[in-house]
């Protein structure tokens, strides 16, 4: 009779007590041996990170903001300062009176110096800035926010982008993260693991333009949901069955 009367209460403890998920599932950029060796006040580790500029290619879409000393009566952009362009399949851009420049495979930084070699021919001691606008990238699965973000540097990694999208969900499974990236006409399919701090030797640490960041749920989460069910369907048979021991008392 006790039994009957606790049954639903120890069954709801079982079902907590499987849920609960351990911390070494949660943690980001672990190395249990260097974070035991060190304390919260010391440098952990140092890791070189392997990051790549992007490179422009055709398609890009390209912002040039472009400044001058020159006379404004002389300036002949002074009423335009910023020019969209977008890289031809030439990997070339068309700038008012400037003409045609070759920026494919260049780093915007490079791409700025060729323009203002360009420009120098024409305006007084110009200044380049360029902006990529086309750098998209997509979260989907286990995250608080999915969709589609764009950046304007260039140099976002995958943890700030799914800080973007909201972060994890509670059923994120941080060790089975995937990449999809376009390659050479070829979408390659990347696995890392955001659980270990070796993530920062990476290589896909860096995104690239329309990257696609697939957050995959735990088999915890499936499990779970199956247990709920199974408790639930348990509680029922527990109470019916309370009802008529008792009725029959």
């Amino acid at each position: 009779m006790k039994f009957l009367k606790r049954a639903p209460f120890y069954l709801l403890a079982l079902f907590f007590i499987a849920s609960c998920t351990s911390s070494k599932n949660l943690i980001l950029l672990q190395d249990q041996q260097a974070d035991a060796l060190n304390s919260k006040n010391e440098l952990i580790k140092s890791l070189a990170l392997k990051q790549s500029d992007y490179l422009l290619k055709q398609d890009d879409r390209l912002m040039i903001n472009i400044f001058s000393m020159t006379e404004e009566k002389f300036n002949f952009l002074n009423d335009r300062p910023e020019v969209e362009v977008k890289v031809d399949n030439k990997g070339q851009i068309d700038i008012p009176v400037i003409g045609l420049v070759k920026v494919s495979g260049l780093t915007l930084e490079n791409a700025e110096k060729k323009v203002k070699t360009a420009a120098a021919d024409y305006l007084k001691n110009p200044r380049i800035a360029i902006k990529l606008l086309n750098f998209n990238y997509t979260v989907v699965g286990e995250v608080g926010r999915q969709g589609t973000f764009n950046v304007i540097d260039p140099k976002i990694n995958v943890l700030e982008a799914i800080g973007q999208a909201g972060g994890f969900s509670q059923f994120a499974d941080r060790q089975n993260v995937r990449i999809i990236r376009n390659e050479s006409g070829k979408a390659n399919i990347y696995h890392i693991n955001v659980l270990e701090d070796n993530l920062l030797l990476s290589d896909k640490y860096f995104l690239q333009p329309n990257d696609v960041i697939l957050v995959n749920p735990t088999k915890k989460r499936i499990t779970n949901q199956e247990r709920l069910s199974t408790v639930s369907i348990i509680l029922s048979i527990v109470t019916s069955l309370s009802f008529v021991f008792f009725r029959l008392q």
